[in-house]
């Protein structure tokens, strides 16, 4: 008995890594010789550096309860205002310096207001970052004039998307090293404690004596910070910035949150889980592709997943509980 109990609880523990063996067997046998190789490994991993950066922050409103729907914008902004100053400035490296800082600099005053809006004024934050996430576009598209602006040079610019440290592609490193920051802010700072505590009761931080105000707000600055850096990357990898660069994008990181067990309820959640969540999403649409699923289809796929991991969220937070299930409404009609 003991050991069929310590066999299910070690499947239950490593029952992401064999959800991701499955999928992969599956797509080997789909595509044998073309999907398990080192340069579609390679080519997964690039493919998901950019929105894999933007999920080491926006996981903190995630655990909190909230959302950031915006992030998709943030990129697209701070990749055309990055663009638009190293273009007006001769493509010098002072002006990736610049340009690079602006960015992120617009990034952290969007998520600033983002959580001063949510903790000052009670705004749902699903409600106040669908509402930036169109104006962020909207100075997307007058910093780019709404056309294609290039950026061939300088190299130091054109490095962070399309360089290459020890053969592997720089943005995956900053997927990385963002990664390990969060992680480390997360699991092993105060700080981090407090987002899983607010997100878990909010109210009862408060009372503890828990700044939740500003653990709520520099979340939010948390999520910009990183949706730009993506966007700065992407424009990188570009080399050039488009007003709707990054649309679509926070699509991808919901899905990779929910589907790493972020829990939209908040206080649960890990960035191990949402880098692990980041891949598979990255498996699936290279295996759609692979496999020759027209893109128009690829949507429907991750919104079915989205789904799913939701469901499969909600029913394993009802099994902990230990709550029992009521009797059907039919039933309980039929009795009256």
């Amino acid at each position: 008995m003991n050991k069929k109990m310590d066999i299910k609880a070690i499947l239950g523990k490593s029952q992401r890594l064999w959800i991701l063996v499955a999928v992969m067997l599956v797509l080997t046998v789909l595509q044998p010789g073309v999907f398990l190789t080192a340069a579609n490994m390679k080519s997964i991993l690039l493919s998901i550096s950019v929105y894999g950066i933007m999920v080491c922050g926006t996981i903190f409103p995630i655990l909190l309860g909230g959302i950031d729907l915006s992030v998709g914008a943030v990129a697209a902004a701070a990749g055309a205002f990055a663009v638009t100053w190293i273009v007006d400035h001769d493509f010098t490296n002072g002006a990736v310096i610049v340009g690079v800082l602006g960015g992120l600099l617009l990034g952290a005053v969007v998520g600033l207001i983002h959580g001063i809006i949510v903790t000052r004024f009670a705004v749902p934050p699903f409600l106040i970052t669908l509402a930036t996430q169109n104006i962020v576009y909207g100075v997307a598209q007058l910093l780019t004039e709404n056309n294609v602006i290039a950026c061939m040079k300088p190299e130091s610019f054109a490095f962070l998307g399309g360089g290459r440290l020890i053969g592997i592609p720089f943005s995956i490193w900053i997927m990385l090293f963002m990664a390990i920051i969060s992680y480390i802010i997360l699991g092993r700072t105060v700080f981090g404690r407090n987002v899983y505590a607010v997100g878990g009761n909010a109210e009862a931080c408060r009372l503890s004596g828990v700044r939740s105000r500003m653990v709520i707000i520099t979340s939010y600055v948390a999520s910009g910070l990183t949706a730009a850096l993506s966007g700065i990357v992407l424009a990188s990898m570009n080399r050039q910035a488009i007003a709707k660069a990054a649309q679509g994008y926070d699509n991808y990181v919901l899905t990779a949150l929910v589907v790493g067990g972020a829990s939209l309820m908040g206080g649960e959640g890990s960035i191990q889980g949402a880098v692990w969540g980041a891949f598979l999403v990255g498996v699936i649409s290279n295996g759609l592709r692979l496999v020759g699923v027209a893109s128009d289809y690829h949507g429907i796929v991750k919104c079915i997943v989205i789904v799913a991991a939701v469901a499969l969220d909600a029913h394993v937070r009802f099994k902990k509980s230990g709550l029992q299930k009521s009797s059907s409404l039919f039933k309980k009609k039929a009795k009256a």
